[in-house]
C-alpha cells in the first residue's frame, strides 16, 4: 500500500507509531525540495545493472531475469555511489533483501527478483519493500504454548502462598 502525496506521514498502527516516509510508504515525488525527481531504490539499481559502463562490476545474467556482481570491491568504491546507494556491500545486501531480491545459487553473487527483469524498467514500479505492516495482525500476536502457561500458572500460585505467608507473619507480629 503506497500513499501519493499526502498529509499524512505518520499512522499509528498495532501500537506502533510508523513514520510512512521514513519507511518508504509515502513517496514524495520531490524529497527534500531538490530538482532531481525521486529515484526508487528499485528504479535506480535498474539503471546501475542496465548501464553499459558497469558492465564489468555489475550486469544482467544472460537470461535478463536476474544480475551478476562481478567486481564487489570496485561496485562499492566506484558504482554504488555514482547511483547514490551507498558504498558498503552489507548495507547493499540489506537493501536487496528489503526489497525482495533473492540469491541465485551460482558460482557468482547473482540476485533476482520476479519484477526486475532486462528491458521492462516499468516493471520496478511493482517492487516494493517488505515491511512488518504488510504482515497480518496475527503474526503480532504471541501465542504461549500449554507448558509455558502452566509454568505461568504456577508461579503465580506460589507468589500468592508467599504473599498469604507474609501477610499470616505480619499478622502475628502485630498481636504479640
Amino acid at each position: 500500500m503506497f500513499i501519493d502525496r499526502t498529509n499524512i506521514t505518520r499512522v499509528f498502527y498495532l501500537g506502533i507509531l510508523l513514520d510512512l516516509k521514513r519507511v518508504g510508504m509515502v513517496r514524495d515525488n520531490n524529497p527534500g525540495g531538490s530538482s532531481r525527481p525521486y529515484r526508487s531504490f528499485p528504479t535506480r539499481l535498474y539503471e546501475m545493472v542496465n548501464d553499459p559502463l558497469t558492465d564489468s562490476v555489475i550486469s544482467w545474467s544472460e537470461s535478463g531475469k536476474s544480475f551478476i556482481v562481478w567486481n564487489q570491491s570496485e561496485l562499492c568504491s566506484e558504482v554504488l555511489p555514482k547511483f547514490s546507494l551507498g558504498k558498503v556491500f552489507s548495507n547493499f545486501t540489506f537493501k536487496l533483501d528489503t526489497f525482495g531480491f533473492r540469491k541465485v545459487e551460482s558460482d557468482q553473487r547473482e540476485y533476482a527478483n520476479d519484477d526486475f527483469e532486462r528491458g521492462k524498467p516499468e516493471l520496478t514500479e511493482e517492487i516494493q519493500k517488505r515491511f512488518l505492516a504488510s504482515l497480518s495482525p496475527e503474526a503480532f500476536v504471541f501465542k504461549r504454548s500449554a507448558e509455558d502457561a502452566r509454568v505461568i500458572e504456577r508461579t503465580r500460585a506460589l507468589q500468592m502462598a508467599m504473599k498469604e505467608r507474609a501477610l499470616a507473619k505480619n499478622l502475628s507480629n502485630l498481636t504479640l
